[in-house]
């Protein structure tokens, strides 16, 4: 009887996590962009480098965001679950 209980609440978590997953809100927009750097044949080096630089920059930071957005979503899921 116990076995048949555990078995029903297991089935209930993983409704749960069922549901909670086609919650989940559209990840931003920026998040799928892909960089690109800009240089085009006959920049200069030094050019070419300061673009490919900030390319990477930009690159760099939106991962951070969409990142932070995941852990955010997450954290909120996690709270919600108790």
């Amino acid at each position: 009887m116990a076995a048949a209980g555990k078995r029903q609440a297991d089935a209930g978590l993983v409704e749960q996590a069922i549901e909670s997953a086609r919650q989940l809100p559209d990840q931003p927009a920026d998040c799928r962009v892909r960089e690109h750097s800009g240089v085009i044949v006959g920049d200069r080096l030094d050019v070419a480098l300061i673009k490919t630089d900030r390319a990477l920059g930009r690159a760099n930071a939106r991962v951070i965001r969409c990142a932070d957005w995941y852990d955010d979503i997450k954290q909120q899921d996690h709270e919600e679950r108790g």
